[in-house]
């Protein structure tokens, strides 16, 4: 009798200890499940001239890593619009695990007409990770 309590007893405990695992495992991978394993960065790219560009004008909007000091930023995703008109909306959506902790990220924008450079930003628009408010970059005309 009193094998069989023991063998009760243990068999309880094992099933608790089961359900406790299976409950932290399925926490676990519901957790890489949230929509915070998303970044979605989105924005507007815009100038304040009046002037309507050549149809072949293409604006390009980079999600870049500007981390390192005196090397070139690291682009890690890359949007081309034909036909840039203002504003022109853009978007990223990126895996969380894409960005590494400790580093700055930040979009770049400009518009070419062929190899010629016509409008690009002249600040930096810092992206902040945590932020779903849509970003406005302006660009400036280049040369006259």
């Amino acid at each position: 009798m009193s094998q069989w309590i023991n063998l009760s007893v243990l068999s309880f405990v094992v099933q608790k200890f089961t359900a406790i695992a299976l409950i932290a495992v399925t926490g676990l991978l519901a957790g890489c499940a949230t929509p915070n394993a998303v970044v979605e960065i989105k924005g507007e790219a815009m100038y304040r001239e009046r002037i309507a560009l050549p149809s072949e004008a293409k604006l390009i909007v980079q999600l870049l890593d500007v981390s390192k000091m005196d090397v070139p930023a690291i682009v890690m995703a890359e949007r081309v619009s034909q036909g840039a008109q203002t504003p022109t909306q853009f978007s990223f959506t990126m895996g969380r695990d894409q960005f590494e902790a400790g580093h700055t990220y930040a979009i770049g924008a400009r518009i070419m007409h062929g190899d010629k450079l016509l409008f690009i930003n002249t600040q930096a628009y810092h992206v902040d990770l945590n932020s779903t408010a849509a970003m406005t970059i302006m660009l400036e005309k280049v040369g006259g």
